[in-house]
């Protein structure tokens, strides 16, 4: 794209572009360092550049996926009871996210970065994941990561909806929308359906864990009754009065989640006795 072309384009669609493709990075503070303080770093190679990941104990693996800008010490709440409950977990810094190397990104970039790190960490028990964190989820069990229970907080189940909601709000008309649905078609190199429910449906073959603040500021909870709807086996918590965020360090949903990955665990566990 030359200077004129830059230029041209509506300052609106170009700063909702930005948005979903390039990260501000949150700078680590001393509460980040003390999170990972005990783990031991793993490096993984994706797409030509190195993502880092985060793992303590032994056992059943647990990944977990952080939200959008956000990073792998901002899930570190879930880490203790789940070490507890006997698991090993890995906390992911995703592509350009935290330690984990690149400038700009997208969510399914995220998910193809999730599906390379479940092949080199192998055979994976759960996830854990927040925000676009879980989006990215859903693509990797699309592409047959298979793992016996999920847990989703406050994510998308859309990619083309979250798209449109930001061009309502950023007042774009109609021409505009479709012209800023192209420039991120472009821009991750797929068509915006690859993120949405229809193409990840066929991932959904576990029991997974949905969990949701009606009042979520940041991502409505529409999104997530629809995620419920899309999946049979998944259950649907209304986390009234956790927000966006708050809801990572809310005791009774860090709770609920490792209940789930235990009971759904042991049930797996069972079965196959």
């Amino acid at each position: 794209m030359n200077r004129q072309d830059k230029e041209a384009i509506n300052p609106i669609m170009d700063m909702i572009l930005q948005a979903f493709t390039r990260p501000q990075k949150q700078a680590e503070t001393e509460d980040d360092r003390k999170a990972l303080a005990q783990a031991r770093p793993i490096s993984i190679p994706y797409a030509g550049q190195e993502l880092l990941a985060w793992s303590w104990g032994q056992g059943p693996q647990v990944l977990l996926l952080h939200g959008w800008e956000s990073r792998a010490s901002h899930m570190a709440s879930f880490v203790a009871p789940l070490l507890q409950a006997g698991f090993s977990v890995t906390a992911l810094d995703a592509p350009a996210h935290g330690a984990s190397q690149g400038e700009s990104t997208n969510v399914l970039a995220y998910g193809k970065a999730v599906v390379a790190v479940a092949q080199h960490l192998g055979a994976l028990t759960a996830t854990i994941a927040h925000s676009v964190g879980s989006a990215a989820s859903l693509y990797a069990f699309a592409q047959g990561v298979q793992v016996q229970a999920s847990v989703h907080l406050c994510g998308p189940a859309s990619l083309t909806r979250v798209l449109q909601q930001a061009a309502r709000l950023g007042g774009l008309d109609e021409t505009e929308r479709r012209e800023l649905e192209q420039m991120l078609v472009t821009s991750i190199g797929a068509p915006l359906e690859t993120m949405d429910l229809d193409q990840l449906q066929h991932g959904m073959r576990h029991p997974a864990l949905i969990m949701h603040d009606p009042e979520d500021k940041e991502m409505p909870y529409a999104e997530s009754q629809a995620l419920a709807a899309a999946w049979p086996q998944a259950k649907l918590i209304a986390s009234a009065g956790t927000g966006h965020r708050r809801i990572l360090r809310t005791p009774d949903a860090i709770h609920a989640a490792v209940s789930f990955i235990v009971e759904s665990s042991a049930i797996v566990r069972q079965l196959h006795c």
